[in-house]
C-alpha cells in the first residue's frame, strides 16, 4: 500500500522517478524461468516490488500474488511496457509510443536503428539521447524508457 502511494506521489512530482526504474531498463526479458523449468515458459512478467522478471507460474503460484506487477511485450525484439500500466509509475511524457497488438507500448530500450541512404548528420526529428528518428518528433523527444531516464 505504502508503494503504491509513493508511485503516485511520484507521477504527481515528475521529477522523481521510482527506485526500481533503473534495474527495469536493464532487465532482459523472455528468457526462460530458471524456477520454472517448463518448455516455451519465458519470464515477461515484471514484478515493481520484487525488482524481477517472472513468468506466468511465479505469478500463478503466488510467490508475488499481492504484487505489483508489469506485463512485458515484444515489440521489434525489443521489451515493452503498455502505455497506460506505465503512467501508473512515471511520467510518460514525452516517449515515442509505439502501437504493439492494438495498444499503444513503451520501449524499454531504443529500438534497433534501420539503415537508409535518406539518414543525414542532422539530428532533427531524433532521440535526444540515442539519436534514433521518432515517428512523432514534434510531440516527442525520447524513444524509449531509458533514454528519458538517463536525464
Amino acid at each position: 500500500m505504502r508503494e503504491q502511494i509513493l508511485s503516485k506521489q511520484e507521477v504527481q512530482n515528475g521529477n522523481q522517478k521510482p527506485k526500481w526504474l533503473d534495474s527495469f531498463v536493464k532487465i532482459i526479458f523472455f528468457d526462460n524461468c530458471p524456477g520454472h523449468n517448463i518448455p516455451k515458459n519465458e519470464r515477461n512478467i515484471y514484478c515493481v516490488d520484487c525488482n524481477t522478471a517472472a513468468c506466468q507460474y511465479c505469478i500463478a503460484l503466488g510467490y508475488h500474488r499481492y504484487h505489483q506487477t508489469l506485463k512485458i511485450y515484444r515489440y521489434v525484439y525489443q521489451g515493452a511496457v503498455a502505455l497506460d500500466a506505465m503512467k501508473k509509475h512515471i511520467d510518460c511524457s514525452q516517449i515515442q509510443p509505439y502501437r504493439s497488438n492494438k495498444q499503444l507500448v513503451l520501449s524499454q530500450t531504443p529500438l534497433p536503428r534501420s539503415k537508409s541512404k535518406n539518414d543525414s548528420d542532422k539530428n532533427e526529428g531524433c532521440c535526444e539521447i540515442c539519436k534514433r528518428r521518432l515517428l512523432e518528433p514534434d510531440v516527442n523527444r525520447y524513444c524509449s524508457i531509458i533514454c528519458k531516464e538517463i536525464l
